[in-house]
């Protein structure tokens, strides 16, 4: 799966609000305005396409076995970082079709 087919395929599912969960927070999602908004009981967080794809091309470099553990992008930065990697887990059904 490409980058855009993914992203269309979240945008398309999050028409209306889904719950999901870290591994350790639930968490809702819901495609508005052109961005992931992730709310939880005390935050709402934006999530940007560019910011998702950052965390995509992260995840291809890796070995597929390691592309869903949460760990693995601490370096990145990026405080959104644990529901991007929950999302991407839950609508790329088999990691090693990245690309």
């Amino acid at each position: 799966m490409k980058f855009d087919e993914f992203w269309s395929l979240m945008a398309a599912d999050l028409a209306e609000q889904k719950q999901f969960a870290t591994q350790t927070k639930p968490f809702s999602a819901k495609y508005s305005g052109g961005r992931i908004m992730v709310s939880t009981n005390d935050s709402l967080w934006p999530i940007d396409r560019s910011t998702m794809r950052q965390i995509w091309a992260k995840a291809i470099s890796m070995h597929e076995k390691m592309r869903f553990i949460h760990t693995n992008y601490t370096h990145e930065k990026i405080r959104t970082s644990s529901y991007i990697i929950s999302l991407m887990k839950h609508y790329v059904a088999d990691e090693s079709k990245m690309e």
